[in-house]
């Protein structure tokens, strides 16, 4: 090809861009694009983020530190997101392309005011006093102990309140960014005619597990009208009880080679996932044993719970984890994970594998 067509192609090029067009051949074409892989068509998934793994001792040592900077009234939800080293510069506060995690903090006699959103969002508990730290959602009183997985699905309302003697610290679990992206964001303060920014407390924690556990529901007489049909009316997970199910299905079971032993928490109406844009599961990892691994188009967060394991990845990055870590495992990603332990390990998980699902676009692939 002559050097003019050439420097005519480049004109046009430069024409489209400077005018807010583009064509397949500059954008996405595999051979020929300098964009990033993760926007071309590719024969796999290539993540704009990568995998990460954030102590939780640093982040905790910051929220605490956080806590004398700033009072609950001047932040309202005093917290430390998770970010990904890959997508800080233009994703706000993203852990992973489509969720949001960090945890937040109530010190004693606190309380953070009514509010209710669009996004979808859970508190699993990591810290939290004997008693008097709960969670407001819709009326309902749900005690904030260790492991508690407590939901505040879309467009409900929920306050956090710390009646103990010492304080209280939680995971934060969200697809806000989602909702960002498809401009389905609604946000509302609770204020009521008398200036009161709290809900009244109409049942306690038992309510709802007694209401959804006998596998019959009353489910208006537990809910207002704006509650959507979609949502989760299971809204609290008592560990306890997760606990207890997974110890007595690893007596059972040997265990999946890939997965070793997992619960999920599904909606009890659907059996679907915790959210239509999250899931949540509970893993066990026996000791001395290896988890092997596969490609799965899923972005996924793991929050270790008990004992300690390590990530493995391709790139031969290691992530040793200890109570409370997070370490995030992009889309296609394949990772192993070892126990090296004496004692079972505990991995919690927050994926947007239902996404995925819904869309026709989730696939897995043993390595």
């Amino acid at each position: 090809m002559s050097a003019t067509p050439k420097l005519s192609r480049v004109a046009f090029i430069e024409d489209l861009v400077a005018n807010n067009f583009t064509t397949y051949f500059v954008a996405t074409h595999s051979k020929s694009s300098d964009s990033n892989p993760a926007f071309r068509f590719t024969s796999s998934p290539v993540s704009i983020a990568v995998p990460y793994s954030w102590s939780y001792s640093d982040a905790r040592e910051r929220l605490m530190s956080l806590s004398s900077l700033l009072t609950t009234e001047e932040a309202e939800r005093r917290n430390i997101n998770f970010v990904n080293p890959a997508l800080k510069d233009f994703m706000p506060a993203a852990a992973l392309p489509t969720l949001r995690g960090g945890i937040q903090l109530l010190l004693p006699a606190e309380k953070a005011y009514s509010h209710r959103h669009s996004a979808n969002a859970f508190r699993l508990v990591l810290e939290a006093p004997k008693s008097g730290a709960y969670t407001n959602v819709e009326g309902n009183r749900l005690p904030m102990s260790m492991g508690d997985l407590i939901l505040t699905p879309n467009w409900t309302w929920h306050d956090h309140h710390n009646e103990g003697d010492s304080h209280v610290i939680w995971y934060d679990g969200l697809d806000v960014l989602m909702a960002y992206w498809i401009g389905g964001v609604f946000f509302e303060q609770m204020v009521d005619v008398t200036g009161e920014k709290y809900q009244a407390i109409k049942h306690e924690a038992n309510a709802i597990t007694d209401n959804f556990g006998p596998g019959m529901i009353h489910r208006k007489k537990m809910y207002a009208d704006h509650f959507p049909a979609s949502n989760n009316p299971l809204i609290y997970y008592p560990y306890s009880k997760a606990r207890a199910l997974l110890a007595n299905l690893a007596e059972q079971y040997a265990g999946d080679p890939h997965e070793d032993i997992v619960i999920e928490y599904v909606n009890p109406v659907t059996c679907g996932p915790t959210f239509p844009t999250m899931g949540t599961s509970l893993r066990l990892i026996k000791e001395k044993s290896t988890v092997a691994a596969m490609h799965r188009t899923e972005n996924i967060l793991f929050i270790t719970m008990e004992g300690s394991v390590t990530f493995h990845t391709p790139n031969n990055d290691q992530f040793t984890t200890k109570p409370h870590d997070v370490t995030a495992m992009p889309s296609w990603v394949p990772y192993r994970i070892t126990n090296d332990g004496d004692t079972p390990a505990v991995l919690f998980s927050q994926t947007d594998r239902p996404v995925f699902e819904a869309l026709g676009f989730y696939r897995e692939q043993k390595t």
